[in-house]
């Protein structure tokens, strides 16, 4: 090959300048947006997006980490509550606290703090009504809330150190928009701005599957897709409406009369799906309803749990384990066993406040009870209720042509439930020195 000597080369001079020409361009570039790079805008983007990072690893990294050891004592408030009314140290080194760690403790080994917050949110049964600032109507997992929260705090100062400031709050309503479920907070109330947001959804220990009519179901958006039905009096009245809209046959020939008929119809179905269950046209219930389920499965356990631990499980469990006991409170000045009286106490005085009536016994309080909640839950959903109806009804007539209702009830019922979720937000902020 026949070399060209470089000053005579144009093609390689021509590259060479190129080359000097790009880099020249390059570093009038980097000159002109050198000082855009170093803003103050730009730093807060950056520091915005590291928060950002630390919040999200923050949450993430709470929830998947396993707790090796973790206990709580049933009714551990009002037992030492009791304790301390007579002058025992129910302070947690003494004889009493190794007592009652032995026989009340509940531990929850090797579970994540998700299991754990959602158990914890499970087992609480929060009603729609509060009285004296409390709506918590478990009053066996009060002991609970306090070594969770303990917990908590320990992770967090652990793994945010003393740069951040923070607050934890999950909450589990089956119906969606309804204080009524579980909730709890833990840390400092956020201020209102400079704050960073996670949030995530954690699995209820919750078996959404009934009973209906003797048959074992699992509640699920396909399950419902399939009963409904024209045996549903209320969806039967939506078709013929519907038909005689497009059909011109008074008096739902007008989008006026059509769309209140409609409205109509829907609101009761909405109304049975979520309180008092869904009936065909024979009256049997072919849907249950959202509180009746959700009342069966954790009102009806707290219910028998706590007439059993009010009437038998105290004197049977501490007599069978320490048979001294109940010999020692019966010869205290003839005050009798203070536990039993305690929980007695503290529940008559819970369910006169939350229900505002008398009661002859606590069955009866507790069907007073169940009735109030229904009540309550019943306004709150009727709050609730009219913007997402007045969306379906539009969505029904720009559909009107190719229209299935099925498809459209079934989601308009399911989006208002949570049943086996709840939701957990981390909010962080940076400590002021």
């Amino acid at each position: 090959m026949k070399r060209i000597p470089f000053l005579r080369n144009r093609y390689a001079v021509s590259a060479m300048y190129d080359a000097v020409l790009f880099i020249v361009m390059v570093s009038l570039s980097g000159v002109v947006l050198l000082p855009a790079l170093h803003s103050d805008i730009a730093i807060e983007s950056s520091v915005e997006t590291h928060q950002e990072a630390v919040v999200d690893e923050a949450l993430n990294t709470f929830l998947v980490s396993r707790v090796d050891k973790f206990s709580y004592k049933v009714g551990g408030d009002i037992l030492d509550d009791a304790a301390g009314s007579i002058g025992i140290d129910n302070s947690s080194g003494g004889l009493y606290g190794s007592i009652t760690n032995w026989i009340l403790a509940r531990e929850q080994l090797h579970k994540t703090h998700a299991n754990l917050l959602a158990e914890n949110l499970g087992c609480q049964f929060r009603l729609p009504l509060s009285v004296l600032g409390t709506n918590r109507f478990n009053i066996f997992t009060g002991d609970y809330d306090r070594q969770l929260k303990n917990e908590t705090m320990q992770f967090f100062s652990s793994h945010l150190g003393d740069k951040y400031r923070y607050n934890l709050t999950a909450w589990w309503h089956p119906i969606k928009g309804v204080p009524f479920g579980g909730e709890l907070t833990i840390g400092d109330t956020p201020p209102n701005q400079d704050c960073y947001v996670a949030k995530s959804f954690i699995m209820m220990p919750y078996n959404p599957e009934i009973t209906i009519n003797g048959v074992s179901v699992v509640l699920t958006s396909s399950w419902l897709k399939q009963q409904i039905s024209e045996d549903i009096p209320s969806v039967a009245n939506i078709t013929y409406v519907l038909d005689a809209y497009n059909n011109g046959i008074a008096p739902y020939n007008t989008t006026e009369n059509a769309t209140n008929a409609i409205k109509e119809n829907t609101t009761d179905i909405m109304y049975g799906f979520l309180i008092d269950g869904i009936q065909n046209e024979t009256n049997v219930t072919i849907i249950p309803g959202i509180t009746d389920i959700t009342i069966d499965y954790g009102f009806a356990k707290i219910r028998d749990a706590i007439t059993n631990f009010a009437t038998d499980a105290v004197n049977d469990v501490l007599g069978d384990a320490f048979g001294s006991i109940d010999t020692m409170f019966e010869s205290m000045s003839g005050i009798g066993n203070p536990i039993f009286a305690m929980i007695n106490e503290t529940l008559a005085e819970l369910l006169s406040d939350l229900i505002g009536d008398a009661f002859n016994s606590l069955d009866e309080g507790f069907d007073t009870l169940e009735y109030a909640i229904k009540e309550n839950v019943t306004t709150m959903v009727g709050n609730i209720l009219a913007p997402y109806i007045d969306q379906f009804v539009n969505d029904v007539f720009e559909q009107i042509d190719a229209l299935d209702i099925t498809d459209l009830l079934d989601e308009l019922l399911f989006e208002r439930i949570s049943i086996n979720k709840a939701e957990v937000t981390l909010t962080i902020w940076e400590a002021r020195r």
